[in-house]
């Protein structure tokens, strides 16, 4: 899973006092339009290329406190860190916000799950180390790695990674051009779906459900396969219009769709668990016009009757082509 990294800085830790949790940072900063949907609060550069944020999750936000524990769900925190990476990349370094961005792969890995346990007073708050490595001449004509540590009451929860490309407007709309020209796009319409019921992936309310039932039969790998709901109406997913599906809808479709498998399979004993590791890297973009699908298949190397840790392979599908793939870690609460 997400990739040891040790931060040296002393200062870091020193600064931790400095940041403030009285605001949140301007909603462009985090690529949010929506107020209630920027995590982050603050944020100080402590070394040449190391920085410190502090993060924090509201509890009545309509996606992360839709849980049927009391745990804060540590893929809030995922998201968090991704919406600080570009704090980071616009505040600190200089690249002004509107700056086309391809996501190409994201690792995190929990260190406590404890830590994520909901006191039903405060919101889940904690301090981001990140860690950022440039390629290429610039970040305009490159891109950029990040390692990062999350912790939370001064204890690490959990550490993540990534790395992420960024480019022109000119390049990236002749990207997105040329990869939609060689797709069956023409008179191409999606089919709705229908989500599946809330409890079925440890939700409460269906809105928040993103796949519909699965495919009666598995694919060519032994996969199952899962449409994914595209509601471009939901505020959290489509917080901003986007000419692609979503990076963070992809991975609660992937949530899901490996905790529905784990559970038919008996691997995990109730939908209701947590995702304590993810390890995926996209491809492609997924496109509005055509059906995309999650395939979810259990690690062979883990019994299913383990009831412990579990691991998923996953797949994201459309046009007969995989466009994105990775692995994720199913564990029980404690």
């Amino acid at each position: 899973m997400a990739r040891e990294h040790q931060f040296a800085s002393d200062a870091a830790t020193e600064s931790v006092e400095a940041l403030s949790f009285e605001q949140t940072v301007p909603r462009a900063l985090a690529h949010r339009q929506a107020l209630g949907e920027v995590f982050v609060a603050d944020s100080m550069q402590v070394g040449e290329d190391e920085f410190l944020l502090a993060v924090q999750i509201p509890r009545a936000h309509s996606v992360w406190f839709d849980r049927c524990v009391a745990f804060h769900d540590p893929l809030s925190t995922a998201e968090a860190a991704r919406q600080s990476v570009f704090v980071v990349i616009h505040r600190h370094l200089g690249i002004p916000p509107g700056l086309p961005f391809s996501l190409q792969r994201m690792e995190f890995a929990m260190k406590d799950l404890a830590a994520y346990r909901d006191n039903e007073a405060s919101p889940l708050q904690g301090h981001l180390r990140l860690r950022v490595t440039r390629h290429g001449a610039s970040l305009l004509l490159g891109g950029m790695s990040i390692d990062g540590e999350l912790t939370i009451g001064g204890e690490a929860a959990l550490t993540v990674s990534g790395d992420i490309a960024f480019m022109p407007r000119g390049d990236y709309d002749a990207l997105r051009a040329y990869r939609r020209a060689r797709k069956p796009l023409d008179g191409a319409t999606a089919a709705a779906v229908s989500p599946l019921e809330p409890a079925a992936v440890g939700r409460l309310d269906a809105r928040n459900v993103v796949i519909g039932a699965p495919e009666p039969h598995r694919d060519a790998g032994g996969a199952t396969r899962y449409p994914l709901v595209i509601d471009r109406r939901h505020p959290s997913f489509f917080d901003h219009e986007y000419d692609h599906v979503p990076g963070p809808l992809i991975i609660e479709a992937w949530r899901q769709a490996a905790i529905v498998t784990a559970h038919a399979a008996g691997a995990v004993p109730t939908p209701v668990v947590a995702l304590t590791g993810l390890d995926v890297a996209f491809a492609d973009f997924g496109e509005f016009e055509g059906r995309v699908e999650c395939s979810a298949s259990l690690d062979p190397a883990v019994a299913p009757a383990a009831h412990a840790h579990v691991a998923v392979s996953v797949g994201l599908h459309q046009f007969g082509e995989q466009i994105a793939a990775g692995r994720i870690e199913l564990s029980p609460y404690p």
